[in-house]
């Protein structure tokens, strides 16, 4: 690729050593032209790191303040233009070099993501952007207002902090379409799994899906996907990551690139 952006999605910390991660990103960023962005988070899935021996036990805190100094760590490799000793409460090193830099300067764009309060603060002090998963636009409208305050208490300006939101999307040309997609994934569900205001909505027997799909997906007909991005947008969202829950099917995603893009992607 030439003009994607690369990176890792919720990057667990502990799956490497940070100054590890710094030389690996380093050269990721180089050989990619500068297109890296470094989306860092503490492992929030106890079977990532438990069954490995990456955590000792399951304590957000400490997995969190692990994650802070890791970052801290990688900072100080991509930034410092002498050999790196760092002594903290997780990780050391002594005299440790991470050459060549990243292409970006000062360092490529990092990311933090979720509400947890001490994520927050760390998102505050050291992101470039914020991301959400997907929660919904009230759920959402509050994390931002958390976010804000975060900002306030370290001294940081709100607008400085770029706003992401992940979400699953189902788009179609219209809703008889959209029933059908819906149905093939249903098919794939045991019959006990299958929610029976959904299952009416694949019958006709609803002109909308549930309230519970429309508030944490963006669904429907590109008009109607258009809307429920425009609310998002309002609240300061300025970029989006998509997940086409009808993949490996690429037909959403080329109506989505069509209807915005004007082309196919």
């Amino acid at each position: 690729t030439r003009n994607a952006r690369l990176g890792i999605i919720h990057y667990n910390n502990a799956f490497r050593h940070p100054a590890l991660t710094a030389k690996m990103t380093a050269t990721l960023d180089q050989i990619s032209g500068g297109r890296y962005i470094h989306f860092v988070d503490y492992g929030n899935q106890p079977r990532e790191f438990l069954a490995y021996g990456l955590h000792p036990d399951d304590a957000v805190e400490d997995r969190i303040a692990q994650m802070v100094e890791g970052l801290e760590l990688t900072l100080a490799l991509w930034t410092m233009r002498e050999p790196v000793s760092f002594a903290g409460r997780f990780y050391s090193v002594a005299g440790a070099v991470c050459e060549p830099k990243p292409l970006q300067q000062p360092h490529p764009p990092i990311w933090i993501g979720e509400a947890h309060p001490s994520l927050l603060e760390a998102a505050a002090r050291y992101a470039d952007a914020w991301n959400s998963t997907p929660v919904g636009w009230h759920a959402l409208q509050q994390r931002l207002a958390d976010l804000c305050a975060a900002c306030n208490r370290v001294g940081r300006s709100y607008d400085d902090i770029a706003k992401t939101y992940e979400v699953q999307i189902l788009i179609a040309p219209d809703h008889d379409a959209l029933r059908s997609k819906l149905g093939a994934m249903l098919a794939l569900m045991s019959h006990h799994e299958r929610p029976a205001d959904l299952l009416a909505y694949v019958r006709g027997e609803t002109g909308q899906p549930p309230d519970w799909i429309r508030e944490s997906w963006l669904i429907g007909t590109p008009e109607e996907v258009q809307a429920q991005i425009r609310r998002f947008v309002a609240l300061g969202i300025t970029h989006f990551m998509l997940w086409f829950v009808d993949a490996p099917d690429e037909s959403g995603m080329r109506l989505f690139a069509h209807t915005w893009g004007g082309h196919e992607a």
